[in-house]
């Protein structure tokens, strides 16, 4: 068996695990001391990817409209042009994000050294090995006047190459938030499966409790009577179902504080009766109720009282001895009840 500080120090590794709480305040802290500035500055890169993007299309659909109306050669394209010239500036915000922890001053003015700290595999992941010369020499001389001037087939495999590279730059400098959002993931995955185990056993243990309490239940072996009975309606004692009271299992006259009574056949130890009203009307006649047990039948004892509606309510009550128990309603109305158990 485990000790106590081995059972509490299990106990909260599995915690962790579930809520990630430790691993959270990490990520936080590292992602905190990135800097105000370089946040900024990483907003500046996903905005200039965005335009981008946006950019592209809108200069293609202009162009189509400008084409639309001119008769003419077709007109030249600087959709890949400024679109390249987008990307390079998300690329060197990127890098200026990277740089910021340890420069606040990155950023500020324009700095051809920043491309010196481009690591070289992005490089080459972005353009491939036959061009990371031709990216390299568009980032430190590009510009909008730079990219248009270049042939059409040239803008286009630069503005691929610059796509990629400010993608993968965005991702790492995204990192930090990324780390957060894993474990905010993991934690809402987590506790999905820690409450689906909990229903889980939850529905188990009510499940076992019904099977438990209906294997026990003293009235099912009971016989009752009641105070009155309505001609027609309801079965026959000690029945509680049938089919041709699918509602209620008796049904009385309407009278002053009706009842029924459950005959145990000797003297019982019970702490609880369950009643449930009748489901399709009426649930409220025989409100207020009480329940009453008596070891021989002159003598009786009041144990629970209910005074308000309800589907299903279980009086408990401390273990008594009873070979009777009787259900009565207190004021002048019908009573009927769809099931009642009666439990040790």
């Amino acid at each position: 068996m485990l000790a106590p500080a081995q059972s509490a120090s299990r106990a909260k590794l599995t915690w962790e695990w579930i809520w990630r709480g430790g691993a959270l305040a990490d990520k936080k802290k590292s992602l905190r001391e990135l800097g105000a500035r370089a946040l900024v500055l990483a907003q500046r890169a996903h905005g200039a990817a965005d335009l981008a993007l946006n950019s592209a299309e809108l200069a293609r659909t202009a162009e189509a409209a400008r084409g639309a109306l001119v008769a003419s050669a077709p007109l030249e394209s600087l959709a890949d042009a400024s679109t390249s010239d987008l990307y390079r500036q998300s690329a060197y915000w990127s890098l200026c994000a990277l740089a910021a922890t340890a420069d606040p001053q990155a950023g500020t003015t324009y700095n051809e050294g920043i491309w010196d700290t481009l690591d070289e595999q992005l490089l080459t992941a972005a353009a491939g090995k036959d061009r990371v010369e031709a990216l390299r020499a568009a980032l430190r001389a590009g510009s909008f006047i730079y990219f248009a001037e270049l042939p059409a087939s040239e803008q286009a495999a630069l503005c691929q190459g610059l796509r990629k590279l400010a993608e993968s730059l965005i991702v790492k400098v995204d990192q930090p938030a990324r780390g957060v959002q894993k474990i905010l993931r993991q934690r809402a995955i987590r506790m999905g499966l820690l409450l689906c185990v909990l229903g889980a056993a939850g529905f188990g243990l009510v499940s076992l409790q019904r099977a438990r309490e209906a294997r026990n239940d003293l009235a099912l072996s009971a016989t009752w009577t009641t105070s009155s009975s309505m001609p027609g309606g309801g079965c026959t004692s000690p029945a509680q179902q049938c089919a041709e009271s699918p509602g209620f299992f008796f049904h009385t006259m309407e009278e002053k504080n009706p009842w029924i009574e459950f005959d145990l056949g000797s003297e019982r130890e019970i702490s609880a009766v369950v009643l449930e009203s009748r489901p399709d009307c009426c649930a409220g006649r025989g409100i207020p109720i009480s329940v009453d047990i008596s070891e021989d039948h002159k003598t009786w004892k009041s144990v629970a009282r209910q005074d308000t509606d309800f589907k299903t309510w279980r009086a408990s009550f401390s273990t008594s001895k009873a070979r009777y128990v009787r259900l009565q309603a207190q004021k002048v109305t019908y009573l009927h009840l769809n099931r009642v158990r009666i439990l040790p």
